[in-house]
């Protein structure tokens, strides 16, 4: 006598491999669903803060004494920034120096 049709191992085997096709495929497809416009944002804040905090290094003897406002200008300026598209020129920074860290804060006012 023939048997037809698959064990439920077999079937478990089956099901559990398309589960993992299926999350790998919904999170490569998921970047295709993202707005370009917020993680070019994202990215944009994040140079900025880098280089904010490279200068703040820099100054940290007086950030130690008073919180500093800088601009992306004054950024550009000191070449701690490239801004070849005017992005960041008017944006204004707030630096301060974190005692019980020891470590400087970057605030982005614009």
């Amino acid at each position: 006598m023939k048997k037809n049709g698959y064990t439920i191992p077999e079937l478990m085997i089956v099901i559990v491999v398309m589960g993992l096709i299926a999350i790998v495929v919904i999170n490569k497809a998921s970047f295709a669903f993202t707005d370009p416009n917020e993680t070019s944002s994202q990215t944009d804040e994040m140079i900025l803060k880098k280089s904010a905090m490279a200068y703040g290094r820099k100054q940290i003897e007086s950030l130690k004494i008073e919180d500093q406002y800088i601009s992306g200008k004054d950024l550009i300026d000191n070449d701690y920034l490239i801004d070849s598209e005017n992005k960041f020129s008017n944006v204004k920074i707030k630096l301060s120096y974190n005692a019980v860290e020891d470590n400087i804060s970057v605030e982005i006012l614009e």
